[in-house]
């Protein structure tokens, strides 16, 4: 509950309101929890409306306004200062009395119905000895021009201060990836699980194709790139549901604005994407091993591996900011996944493909992906390597077109993530 309240203070406002912030709690867990926040606001100089319900004395001596309302209708019976309510009490014919919780034997009298009911009598002298001089000073501070929210912002905090978080950016960085990383630590499945299973996957997969890269077999060659690159596609899809829960959390931190969506995406791509695309080497490396791939071919499909993951990564990162849910994450994401994967030059080529749905291969990075690795397979193959190029449909020199579509991809999947974490899904409170 304390980690609550300082959550409640760390954006450094001027008025806290904080709603039976004891309420679950022992009576020494309450008083322990009270201090400590009346502690931070005097320190800080905020303002503190509490609303609390049958404090112990000891909890209830450290406000320094007491304000109690009565039902039937909603009426004040007392407000000021906490050290004169008994006082007021007694001269109003109610004292406390010996060896009772004054809070406890404030609520019995000011409950309507129950035995020690005193509501109406209360509420009456509060209106003749108190409620004027209450009123008189708010028509005076009324009358009085006072500082508009700006300028008390840059009295309080200076006039840099031009921003609703209470810290820098590079500050709320910091503070996120420390997090982010102890949590890490402490949870070593969450740390171990994104390099095993593509481990696991590489070598299984890897053995089905043991030794192709040095047999006289150019389709086969295909296929195992075509493997390698649909595992690739799919192994985002498992981030999901992580991406979805820790927005959840992060939305609800947002706002209370203890950072900005900008701080908390640049803190999971540094912590989160080298960790997923550890795993995506070893997957594929241990994949080329296992085929016995040459270096240079080894080099060329890595390289348009990891571009490939950076593609889906960052398509994935935008899917878990614009979803709703889970379901409808899947339902955005499937679209992309299956078109990218068929029209990627081997399952569906331009060549059997109506000449209306050639536009899309110029956007699938699967099929730019599939044609540089292909391409630099059938340079071994020099009688088979050009038919097959020819069935397919995949040319020469177009590298560099399918590096800029790639690179515009991420960056345009990237956008749209801040978009979505920034403007969608808001909390309903």
């Amino acid at each position: 509950r304390r980690v609550t309240l300082a959550r409640g203070v760390a954006a450094h406002a001027s008025l806290l309101f904080c709603d039976e912030p004891t309420s679950g709690l022992s009576a020494t867990d309450s008083e322990t929890c009270m201090k400590a926040l009346r502690i931070v606001v005097k320190r800080l100089g905020m303002t503190c409306l509490v609303v609390i319900h049958q404090p112990r004395h000891e909890v209830a001596m450290l406000f320094d306004t007491l304000m109690l309302l009565t039902s039937n209708p909603g009426r004040v019976a007392y407000n000021g200062p906490m050290s004169g309510a008994e006082a007021f009490f007694r001269n109003c014919g109610c004292p406390v009395p010996q060896n009772v919780n004054p809070t406890d034997y404030y609520l019995d009298v000011l409950t309507p119905g129950s035995s020690l009911d005193r509501s109406d009598g209360l509420v009456a002298a509060f209106a003749d000895i108190l409620r004027l001089s209450i009123d008189g000073n708010v028509e005076l501070m009324l009358q009085t021009k006072g500082r508009s929210v700006k300028e008390m912002l840059s009295v309080e905090n200076g006039p840099h201060v031009t921003s609703k978080y209470a810290v820098p950016f590079c500050v709320q960085l910091s503070a996120l990836l420390r997090r982010k990383l102890r949590l890490a630590l402490r949870n070593p499945a969450a740390l171990g699980l994104p390099l095993v299973v593509p481990v696991i996957q590489g070598i299984i997969v890897g053995y089905m194709f043991d030794g192709i890269g040095q047999k006289e077999d150019l389709l086969k060659q295909i296929m195992f790139a075509f493997c390698l690159i649909t595992m690739l596609c799919l192994a985002g899809t498992m981030s999901l549901v992580v991406l979805l829960t820790d927005r959840t959390l992060m939305k609800y931190e947002v706002s209370e604005a203890l950072y900005s969506e900008g701080a908390w995406s640049l803190a999971s791509v540094i912590v989160d994407v080298p960790l997923a695309l550890a795993g995506a080497s070893f997957n594929v490396i241990i994949m080329a091993c296992f085929a016995g791939l040459e270096w240079d071919l080894l080099q060329t499909v890595l390289q348009w591996a990891l571009l490939l993951f950076f593609v889906y990564d960052s398509l994935f990162a935008l899917v878990g900011a614009v979803a709703r849910d889970t379901r409808q994450a899947q339902v955005i994401a499937t679209p992309f996944i299956s078109i990218f994967m068929l029209f990627n030059g081997f399952v569906v080529s331009k060549a059997d493909s109506p000449e209306a749905l050639h536009w899309i291969f110029s956007i699938s990075p699967n099929a730019y992906a599939m044609q540089a690795i292909v391409v630099k397979m059938a340079e071994s193959f020099p009688f088979e390597g050009p038919m097959m190029l020819s069935k397919f449909g995949y040319e020469f020199s177009d590298d560099a077109r399918g590096l800029e579509v790639m690179l515009l991809m991420i960056a345009v999947f990237r956008v749209g993530q801040q978009f979505g974490l920034r403007f969608l899904n808001h909390l309903q409170r």
